[in-house]
């Protein structure tokens, strides 16, 4: 994941607007209706995920075809929005401008905050999630529904908080604030297709998720595999693959739990050795499948914080 950038601006320019425009990868043209305005400019994130902030005195008009699939929610004086074939009037709930959809916005006195995520990155999750590759196509520029429009605002709201922290700058803090917001995006806006198909699918994918935790968990001591795990879970291995990625809190690969599990199980068994007894760091962790002691020492100490051997010693 590359490095997160933030940028303040404010220009009186229309030109240097439109630069600003296309920095987040909207390039729309920009008409200011008096040659008097000011327009503030906060843009927040990384290869993937931008949050905008902006505000801008006075009438405009701008119109053009964004590259990302953004959501902006806001407040103004006027705001009038036409995207495709749809229209509205207000920012009374979000809106979503999405490629492939010429838009034209008129307003005045303008507070928005609109929230930018990568064509790429969104067709990833929503590959993960609903466990198909249909490419990611919206039926609307509205949320789903009015409760969903109210989620999404109090969603922007936390990224705007998470964005204004210094927590930003961890990658996994970004990795989880962009995948919620690429999934909300998914779920709060509706998509072309069968959406109670979509359910049942993430539906499946999370008992097949819940079949392997739970095989991983009950036979981490034996000589089991991935693949013995999407078997238990009457699955293929890059649909457990998938399945993980969509419910897993922290997105683990199957690979990666049964690793965190057998850690797991070594730190325990370290916790209850004694070195007078012979019990030895290269014994637990060869036990729990970790063949090179060094390479087990770096592993826990990156997630106890000691070397294992302080543990077994303590």
């Amino acid at each position: 994941m590359s490095a997160p950038f933030h940028r303040v601006a404010t220009v009186r320019d229309p030109d240097a607007v439109a630069s600003l425009f296309a920095e987040v990868r909207v390039p729309f043209s920009f008409s200011p209706a008096r040659p008097e305005f000011r327009y503030r400019h906060c843009h927040d994130g990384d290869e993937h995920l931008s949050v905008v902030r902006l505000g801008l005195d006075g009438p405009f008009s701008a119109w053009g075809d964004t590259e990302v699939f953004g959501v902006t929610d806001g407040r103004a004086t006027c705001y009038e929005w036409s995207t495709g074939a749809e229209s509205g009037t207000g920012l009374g709930t979000p809106v979503l401008f999405r490629p492939g959809h010429p838009t034209l916005v008129v307003g005045d006195a303008v507070e928005v905050t609109t929230i930018n995520v990568t064509r790429p990155l969104l067709q990833g999750v929503a590959d993960t999630v609903y466990g198909t590759e249909t490419p990611v196509a919206f039926a609307s520029a509205r949320p789903v529904t009015d409760r969903l429009g109210r989620y999404w605002a109090d969603l922007a709201g936390m990224a705007r908080d998470t964005v204004d922290s210094a927590a930003f700058a961890e990658p996994l803090v970004r990795a989880q604030l962009t995948r919620h917001l690429a999934v909300a995006m998914l779920e709060c806006f509706p998509l072309v297709g069968d959406r109670q198909e979509r359910t049942l699918s993430m539906e499946a994918q999370t008992r097949v998720y819940r079949t392997a935790v739970a095989f991983f968990d009950g036979h981490a001591s034996l000589p089991v595999t991935v693949e013995d795990a999407a078997r238990a879970a009457g699955t293929t291995t890059e649909a457990l693959v998938r399945a993980f990625r969509a419910n897993h809190p922290r997105s683990l690969t199957p690979a990666a739990y049964l690793r965190t599990t057998r850690l797991a199980a070594a730190h325990a068994d370290l916790l209850a050795g004694d070195p007078a007894r012979g019990d030895t760091v290269r014994e637990t962790a060869a036990r729990w499948g970790f063949a090179h002691p060094g390479r087990f020492a770096g592993v826990y100490r990156a997630v106890y914080g000691v070397p294992p051997r302080r543990t077994l010693e303590r």
